[in-house]
């Protein structure tokens, strides 16, 4: 099988996050594509807890059956790094054709993570930013998916209208949206 792996904190879960993933797995013909949500140990500032976030990415995999959530960092209590993420899912998908999607903002920034070299060997799906020029890529395991929706969308975003009592129904899916409502998320 052929199958993708979207990490990321998803704090909350946009629309473009599901779009994104909804395009890579259909232009480049994944048999499933998974959402796979960092831990609480993960530096953000406002990172609701893992199991919201969770509760989140499930409500808009209900969209599409080959769309998941992989709750690798849930199970385990200690940081991880890219590359154990990476060689946890390399290890469980011994027998599938894997890729790993990620932002461009994340790629230009990966030479600085842990075990870059190691990290090289993987395959990937490199997204375009909604405000980024094409960029450009020289290496045969990356491949490069401009944003066809161009949606000027992220969590971030979406933190403040929450904070400061806006709609934000264009931004995420409705059950989202109802989700963050009812749980009082991202309001002080």
């Amino acid at each position: 099988m052929k199958v993708g792996f979207f990490g990321g904190s998803f704090n909350p879960p946009t629309i473009a996050h599901y779009n994104l993933i909804k395009q890579a797995k259909n232009d480049y013909k994944f048999d499933e594509v998974y959402f796979v949500p960092v831990n609480d140990f993960y530096g953000k500032i406002d990172l609701i807890n893992i199991d919201k976030r969770i509760d989140m990415l499930n409500l808009v995999c209900k969209l599409d059956d080959n769309i998941k959530v992989l709750e690798i960092e849930k199970r385990i209590s200690k940081k991880l790094n890219a590359i154990d993420i990476f060689q946890i899912i390399e290890n469980n998908y011994i027998n599938d054709d894997i890729y790993f999607f990620m932002g461009e903002d994340n790629y230009k920034k990966m030479s600085d993570w842990k075990d870059y070299d190691k990290l090289q060997k993987y395959k990937y799906i490199i997204f375009q930013r909604y405000d980024k020029k094409e960029m450009v890529i020289n290496s045969q395991n990356v491949l490069y998916m401009k944003n066809s929706e161009n949606l000027k969308v992220s969590s971030s975003q979406i933190r403040k209208k929450l904070h400061n009592n806006e709609n934000i129904s264009d931004l995420v899916c409705e059950d989202v949206e109802e989700y963050i409502i009812n749980n009082k998320l991202y309001v002080d």
